[in-house]
């Protein structure tokens, strides 16, 4: 973790099963991070208050409110990164989950070599634009500008939005590429997404959340636009500059 800053060598394990969350803790100590467990929807509000984390694991049965509310409230503000660990394997249950702002799903039981890697995915994700950027990678389009350092997008009306990793990627592809179509292989490719559980539907579920964030009639997307049968179209000039 080298290089991606001091906060991202701690992370939030929030996970109710006693035996595996010490499997898990060890597993990460032994490979140089730092673990803070919490058992409860309250706990894990509590650390994220109190401490900085490079990333969380977060167990989609833990006991409280729904769980999956710690995800967007971390989105909301521009939290960590989320990997959210869970028994359900259906493709319901992911998009849910990446719907309320988890940036990886891994179906348990899982490997602990498999969630290390899926964590080390989702935090590079995360902190790749501030790593590639000597300064602040601002995009300019319609009356938009999108920080890729701080993973937000401005309006003009003086109003932000936070976005998840997996969001921010996406909408790095589409400004990279504008008036191409782009296909949901080439977008998973583009993001880097290949290490995460993919499936048809990852694309769509980012492309939603990106349309309810940005456009003014989600229903019907200027920006973002469906091409039956082909993939996705990015609309509009993007201007690109460096603070």
């Amino acid at each position: 973790m080298a290089g991606i800053g001091e906060a991202q060598n701690t992370v939030l394990v929030a996970e109710e099963d006693p035996e595996l969350r010490g499997r898990v803790v060890s597993y990460l100590e032994a490979h140089g991070l730092i673990a803070t467990v919490v058992d409860s929807v309250a706990a894990a509000r509590g650390a994220l208050r109190q401490n900085a984390y490079g990333g969380v694991i977060l167990n989609s049965t833990l006991k409280g409110e729904d769980c999956l509310v710690i995800a967007r409230e971390l989105l909301a503000r521009g939290g960590p990164p989320v990997l959210v660990t869970s028994s359900r394997a259906t493709e319901m249950d992911r998009v849910l989950a990446l719907d309320m702002g988890a940036d990886d799903y891994l179906v348990k039981p899982y490997g602990f070599r498999e969630l290390f890697a899926r964590l080390r995915a989702v935090q590079r994700r995360s902190a790749r634009p501030a790593l590639q950027a000597a300064g602040r990678h601002l995009a300019r389009f319609d009356h938009w500008t999108v920080d890729l350092a701080a993973h937000r997008a401005m309006h003009d009306d003086g109003w932000h939005i936070g976005m998840t990793s997996g969001e921010l990627s996406l909408l790095r592809a589409f400004l990279d590429n504008p008036n191409r179509v782009l296909n949901r292989r080439e977008l998973l490719s583009l993001t880097r997404r290949d290490d995460a559980a993919v499936f048809d539907r990852t694309v769509d579920v980012l492309v939603s959340r990106l349309r309810r964030k940005l456009e003014s009639d989600p229903t019907g997307p200027q920006f973002i636009q469906t091409v039956r049968g082909e993939g996705y179209l990015f609309t509009q000039p993007v201007n690109w500059s460096v603070t």
